[in-house]
């Protein structure tokens, strides 16, 4: 649904003996000029999307002549708004011009009707951009939409006789925007508009003096120092200026000191690092000389160390001699004694072969006597399992004994039943008159009873294929019907069609709350008692609650039942039913709020009431005890388009619809027929309207104000204002005709269901033959059934005796065949007990043989043990005597081997030290190589012991250590005294820098104290103004109230300043500071409209924008802060009451001009004298007509203003 479009119509009362007045634009001025005296009243301007000169028809009004006194515009500043000019901008066509005047220019209009649009022009049309606006950053979507031209027109006053106009044009092409800018007509570039704002004075940048809607709450959160620099730019921008640049020498004066340190620092380090430069040089010469003695005693002490191992070299091959001579000698005594031993060794290995041979024998007749045994437990088994089964076998027969005679016994028993049963079928031949042995008949004398049965059998038959055909009809019937009786209730259910469409067009998360309301229907009524136990039994009895969709039809059923029994009805789209298609999308936009709405009956019941709404977060409407008065269309309504009200269009519970109506007046709400307002005026619908207010408050006998009704595709709201009863409001919107929720049963619906309803009539009419057939049939069947049953008894008899004797002689003959084969058993184990007998027999031989051998292998187990032991005992004797042979002879062995070990550890060392040898006479030629000449011939004239020449290499080492971080290179060397020359020449470099930093540091400090000496005195004159004019201001407000400002410095020389805004409420309370968390929203915009007060004597600025400043304010701050700017506007009445008696040396106040400001607001308070304020009001937006005061005749001057002004009264009574 598109956005509401609204309009306003005003209605001018006729001033009695005058003519109407042209309430336009021009009778601003004619109202000025004709009230008499130096103060002005209260003056409307109005500002339209029409042209803004004066309009009549035809003639002119006349015009009083002008006021005395000062020129117009002459006590304005410097920069001072004349008028602004607008076309095609945000919300205005145009072109629209606002005439601005000295002091308060109060813009007063509802909201959307284009205020801050004059702000935003104000921006833009001086060269500022859209970021001091916080709105859109691109200026094409300022230009209105639609529309490719625009442009701004500001005239700003330059001196008392001259003003400047600048004009901004814009164009769009191609989706790309292009500006264009004159000053005086002519074309200047956007650099000289910035010229012009240095020298008009604007700062539309600073909170103080330019404050949007955008930016109120942005002043509030300012830190002390931005206070402070928005201050001193509002007062005089060459004060901030000077700030900046006071703060830039202090910066520049710290950065001088801090290059001063860091240049001293650097010296000293620089110089620190010389000294250790030069001694590191001494350290590398030092070095120097120590590896050059080392060189050479190094190669003196390898000399010495080759002549000392060639000494121990010739030692060792003597001794070498010595040894292997020794071990030739002591080799022939142990010859003898190794011979001996290998003669042992053969021996015992004789012996060893022949035992263990002996050994395997043993182990085969152990291995055999193991298997022996085997066998002679199996045939033990064997004859134990022949002894069992003989055992088994008599047991059985004298078992059997007492069971041959319980045989013998059945066997007479039976024989005498047999002849029993033959003397009953003599007796009954002998009645019926049948010889022996034919069979008997049912009954004597019958013609045939086969016959006659056989035809009951096939009559029975016949009437069960009759009543199966019959079933098979009767449940097509029932399957037909039933499908019948589903379609019609699914054709008929618009409840459950409107549910479920309804579910598929919300949200997910609606659709989830009613469906879990729904899943736990059960356990909300149990909790709160809404139904009994068995009223839930009864509903349950009819579901398999085994599957899910017969729960789901139980909780439906639960439903159905609480809104029977007016409990709680919900969601309301299910009970609402649509009776007229034609207005199907009236009711639905009508009630589509209240469609997922539940009505409960007793909103007594506050448990259920906040569970539905906690736990299931659901919409629940309650019932009122008042009843609602329902109108109806009458002849007259009808004749002038009246179709019918709302709630004629539907049909519900009529609990239902007293429930909607407590929030929809769907009892006084009506649907025009389409077509009654086409080609119809302003007037026309007005007088409908009235006409049906009169007439649904007769029906109602209530007072009625508004209408709400629905026309074509629009719905309209009429309402009367409640302060003026000849200004009424219509505004319309627009309904879309898709009807997506409700269900209505079309004609073609109605004809199937018409069809459905006759077949089922017809099924049922089937039904009911089918059953009386059925029934005759059922009695038919029992009597041939009770027929056939008498034939069926009379031969049941003699069958049964029949079958009975049957079985008795298969018992009989079962009988005689167990005897027999008992009989026969006996034999059979006679002949058996024969066979085990012959069977053990023969395992008892093959046991004794195996015994037999059993004896023989033991025999030469025997023979072969003892052979064994006396081979181990020969064995035994030989290892004592090898191991006696060996203990003689182990200190042989002992020497012998320490004297192999001694020449091997001999020749090991003459191998080392040749090797040695070698090594060391490479060494000494490689030294000798890397000394000079005369290191070489110093090489004699050492006479000193390999000992002492290692102390003194030990000392050189002590001694190298201490130089051990040194590089031992000469180009190291050289580097090393090319950086000591280097940081010299750094050294007295930095030195000269220091000096000019003196000097500059010097000259900055005088220039600090050039700037502070009358900066400092400007400055603590302008918080000193600015301290007595706030206490004075919000005194004048409140005399309880306080505030001060304080002014907070980092240092003597005001490097960093904080203004402090500090504020009290109450006589006894402390001054706190200016902040959200300490001060209301009313107390902050009191605060800062008096601050923004307070400095306007001090500035240069030409104009002052406060956006929307006073809403905070109550009804009194309001009004006193109204008359505070009234007393401001006027000098004399400035001077009077708020001079400050201080002789200002060092700032310039400017108690002659008047001030300029606009104060926009959508609202006014009442009773307030408007002194020396003009109030411009726009006839934009909501509620306006264009073109509306067309019709008003002109007349003359002041008779025009009059009206004028009551219009202008009516309007903001209305609005504000």
């Amino acid at each position: 649904m598109t956005s509401p479009s609204k309009r306003k119509l005003v209605k001018p009362e006729p001033l009695a003996g005058k003519k109407k007045a042209n309430a336009r634009a021009g009778v601003k001025a004619e109202g000025r000029s004709a009230v008499s005296g130096g103060v002005t009243s209260g003056v409307v301007s109005t500002l339209g999307s029409s042209s803004l000169a004066e309009r009549t028809n035809g003639a002119t009004a006349p015009r009083l002549p002008p006021p005395t006194g000062p020129p117009r515009y002459s006590r304005l500043k410097k920069g001072a708004i004349i008028e602004i000019t607008v076309f095609n901008w945000m919300v205005f066509s145009g072109p629209v011009t606002l005439k601005a005047e000295e002091g308060i220019n109060l813009i007063a209009a509802a909201n959307a009707s284009g205020k801050s649009s004059l702000v935003c022009a104000l921006v833009f049309g001086l060269g500022y951009n859209s970021s001091i606006l916080s709105r859109n950053k691109e200026l094409i979507n300022y230009i209105k939409k639609g529309e490719k031209k625009s442009f701004i027109e500001i005239k700003l006053k330059k001196d008392e006789r001259t003003n400047t106009t600048i004009k901004r044009i814009m164009n769009i092409t191609q989706n790309k925007l292009e500006s264009f800018w004159f000053v005086n007509c002519k074309k200047v570039s956007h650099t000289e508009i910035l010229e012009l704002q240095k020298e008009f004075h604007l700062n539309l940048g600073n909170l103080i003096t330019f404050m949007p809607q955008e930016n109120v709450s942005k002043f509030s959160r300012l830190s002390p120092e931005e206070l402070f620099e928005c201050t001193l730019m509002a007062i005089d921008k060459n004060l901030l200026e000077r700030y900046h640049h006071l703060k830039k020498l202090i910066r520049e004066k710290k950065e001088g000191e801090h290059n001063v340190q860091l240049l001293t620092h650097q010296v000293k380090e620089e110089e620190k690092l010389i000294t250790d430069l030069e001694e590191k040089k001494g350290k590398f010469e030092s070095l120097k000389k120590l590896l050059a003695k080392v060189r050479t005693y190094r190669v003196k002490k390898s000399i010495l160390a080759m002549n000392a191992k060639k000494k121990q070299l010739a030692d060792v091959k003597a001794k070498m001699d010595s040894l292997v001579k020794e071990k030739n000698e002591h080799f022939e005594t142990l010859r003898q004694y190794l011979s001996e031993v290998e003669k042992c060794h053969k021996v015992i290995n004789h012996l060893s072969e022949q035992l263990a041979k002996e050994k395997k024998k043993i182990k085969e007749a152990t291995t055999r006597y193991v298997r022996i045994n085997v066998q002679l437990d199996e045939i033990e088994a064997e004859i134990l399992g022949e002894e069992k089964v003989m055992e088994d076998a008599v047991q059985h027969l004298h078992e059997n004994e007492e069971y041959i005679k319980n045989l013998d016994k059945r066997k007479k028993k039976i024989e005498e039943e047999l002849h029993q049963i033959e003397r009953f079928f003599r007796e009954r031949g002998a009645q019926m008159g049948v010889p022996v042995g034919v069979p008997v008949g049912v009954q004597f004398g019958e013609d045939d009873p086969g016959a006659l049965e056989q035809s009951l059998q096939e009559e029975l038959q016949n009437l069960a294929n009759a009543n199966k055909q019959l079933l098979m009809r009767k449940y097509a019937l029932q399957t037909e019907h039933a499908s019948l009786v589903e379609k019609l209730q699914k054709r008929q259910n618009y409840q459950n069609i409107q549910e479920e469409k309804f579910l598929n067009s919300i949200e997910f998360t609606l659709r989830e709350r009613i469906l879990n309301y729904k899943r736990d229907i059960k356990s909300i009524v149990r909790t709160h008692r809404l139904l009994s136990e068995s009223a839930l039994e009864d509903i349950r009895k009819g579901y398999d609650l085994s599957k899910i969709t017969s729960q789901n039809e139980m909780n439906g059923a639960i439903i159905d039942e609480l809104s029977k029994r007016n409990i709680i009805y919900g969601p309301l789209c299910k009970y609402i039913k649509c009776i007229n298609p034609q207005f199907d999308y009236v009711l639905e936009f009508s009630l589509k709020k209240y469609f997922n709405s539940f009505l409960l009956i007793e909103k007594e019941n506050t448990p259920l009431l906040e569970s539905l709404y906690k736990n299931y977060k659901l919409s629940v409407i309650t019932m009122s005890r008042e009843n609602h008065k329902l109108c109806h269309v009458t002849n007259e309504m009808r004749e002038r388009g009246v179709e019918c009200f709302l709630y004629e269009l539907f049909e519900s519970p009529q609990i239902v619809k007293n429930g909607l109506m407590n929030f929809i007046p769907i009892n006084i709400s009506f649907v025009v027929r389409e077509g009654t307002f086409k080609n119809k005026t302003t007037k026309d619908i007005t007088s409908f309207n009235n006409f049906m207010l009169e007439e649904i408050a007769k029906q109602t006998n209530e007072q009625v104000g508004s209408l709400l009704y629905f026309c074509e595709q629009n719905v309209h709201r009429y309402r009367i204002s409640t302060y003026n009863q000849n200004v009424f409001i219509d505004s319309f919107s627009f309904v879309d005709r898709r009807c997506k929720i409700l269900y209505y049963i079309s004609s073609e619906v109605k004809k199937d269901i018409s069809n459905l309803e006759r077949r089922r009539s017809e099924c049922e009419g089937e039904l009911l033959t089918l059953k009386s057939k059925m029934d005759e049939m059922d009695l038919q069947k029992k009597q041939k059934n009770d027929q056939l049953n008498n034939l069926i008894l009379q031969k049941s008899e003699v069958n049964i005796r029949k079958k009975k004797k049957l079985l008795l002689l298969r018992e009989l003959k079962s009988v005689e065949e167990n005897l027999n084969l008992y009989l026969k058993g006996e034999q059979l184990i006679d002949e058996k007990k024969d066979k085990i007998s012959k069977r053990i027999n023969h395992l008892n031989g093959r046991k004794v043989q195996l015994c037999a051998d059993f004896f023989d292998t033991l025999k030469g187990h025997k023979a072969n043990d003892m052979e064994a032991f006396s081979l181990w005992r020969r064995l035994s004797q030989w290892k004592r005597y090898l191991s006696l042979v060996r203990t003689q002879n182990a200190e042989s062995e002992r020497k012998h081997q320490t004297i192999k070990s001694q020449i091997d550890l001999e020749n090991t060392k003459h191998a080392a030290l040749t090797h040695h040898i070698e090594e060391l006479e490479n060494l000494i030629k490689v030294q000798k190589g890397e000394l000079s000449k005369e290191e070489t011939k110093s090489l004699n004239e050492i006479k000193l012991s390999l000992e002492e020449i290692d102390s003194i290499l030990q000392d050189c080492a002590i001694q190298q250590r201490i130089y051990n971080n040194l590089e031992r290179n000469e180009e190291r060397y050289n580097v090393l005294v090319l950086s000591i020359e280097r940081h010299n020449e750094n050294v007295k470099r930095k030195k000269e820098q220091l000096k000019n930093l003196g000097k500059e540091l010097e000259t900055n400090g005088k220039q600090i104290q050039f700037v502070l000496s009358n900066w400092v005195n400007q400055i603590d004159e302008c918080i000193l103004f600015l301290n007595h004019n706030l206490e004075k201001f919000i005194s004048f407000i409140n005399p309880e109230y306080g505030a001060k400002i304080e002014l907070v410095k980092k240092n003597e020389l005001f490097e960093r300043c904080e203004l402090y805004i500090k504020v009290k409420f109450k006589k006894t309370a402390p001054f706190l500071l200016l902040s959200v968390s300490h001060q209301s929203g009313g107390e902050r915009s009191l605060t800062t409209m008096l601050y923004i007060l307070s400095i306007q004597k001090l500035t240069k600025n030409g104009f002052y924008v406060l956006d929307e400043l006073n809403q905070g304010l109550d009804h009194t701050n309001e009004k006193k802060i109204f008359e505070l700017l009234s007393c401001l506007s006027n000098p004399s009445m400035y001077k009077q009451h708020f001079m400050h008696h201080y002789d200002y040396r060092h700032i310039q106040i400017d108690y002659q001009s008047k001030p300029q400001y606009f104060i926009l607001t959508p609202q006014i308070i009442r009773d307030i004298f408007f002194r020396d304020i003009t109030v411009h009001y726009l006839f934009n937006g909501f509620g306006v007509l264009s073109g509306q005061f067309d019709e008003v005749e002109p007349a003359a001057g002041v008779e025009a203003a009059g009206v004028a002004e009551a219009a202008a009264e009516d309007l903001l009574g209305d609005d504000f």
